[in-house]
């Protein structure tokens, strides 16, 4: 099976965060399981506790049958590194084709990410676009370069397929989804001023959130 690992802090998780899962399980996997940090690996302090944020998941999905959440960070405690999940997830599924799900931002950012360069190792990526960069091959060529360094001269380009190919045999896949403006930010921001968040998330994540009295 192909699974999709899709880490964040979803606080909270919004239609944007659930219409790339839709469109990736689309185009690529039959299963994807959100991922809500315990603490994020900039040590950024999330307004909500990881507990709450992953009940929302829960909310969320509730009726999707292709969606699931995994507390495996919440669990493990401590600052939350992806290289650190993989590793678990690896061995929960290890007949499985995994795939870490990251937006173009995350992607960006990867040299910094710890043991960044071992993922490419143990993991296809699918990174996901939101924005106007076109995946030509003159784009793909470029975004080269924001790869770690020691894989940089192991890489093939599949431009019919927009993907990377690496000497293991490793998959780094783009896909360009639907852009939705909608931001946790700007969700947190609108309970504060008491501003309607109808249709920005699922309904019944919004009555947890007044119900738990989140954000304000």
């Amino acid at each position: 099976m192909n699974i999709g690992i899709f880490g964040g802090t979803f606080d909270p998780i919004h239609y944007g965060h659930l219409r790339a899962a839709e469109e990736i399980t689309q185009n690529f996997l039959e299963k994807v399981i959100f991922v809500p940090t315990n603490i994020t690996s900039n040590k950024e302090k999330v307004p909500s506790s990881p507990q709450e944020r992953l009940e929302m998941i829960k909310i969320a999905i509730n009726d999707h049958k292709k969606f699931t959440v995994s507390d495996i960070e919440i669990k493990r405690g401590g600052i939350s590194y992806s290289y650190d999940t993989v590793i678990q997830f690896k061995k929960l599924y290890p007949d499985d084709d995994l795939y870490f799900i990251i937006g173009m931002d995350a992607y960006f950012d990867l040299k910094n990410w710890k043991n960044g360069e071992l993922l490419f190792d143990m993991i296809n990526f699918i990174v996901i676009n939101r924005n106007n960069i076109r995946f030509n091959p003159e784009n793909l060529i470029k975004l080269i370069s924001f790869l770690p360094d020691g894989i940089k001269g192991k890489i093939d380009l599949d431009h019919k397929n927009k993907r990377f190919i690496t000497s293991k045999n490793i998959y780094i896949n783009f896909l360009k989804i639907t852009k939705m403006d909608i931001s946790s930010t700007i969700i947190r921001n609108n309970f504060k001023k008491n501003i309607s968040n109808l249709y920005l998330l699922p309904k019944d994540v919004i009555n947890y959130i007044i119900n738990k009295k989140m954000y304000i």
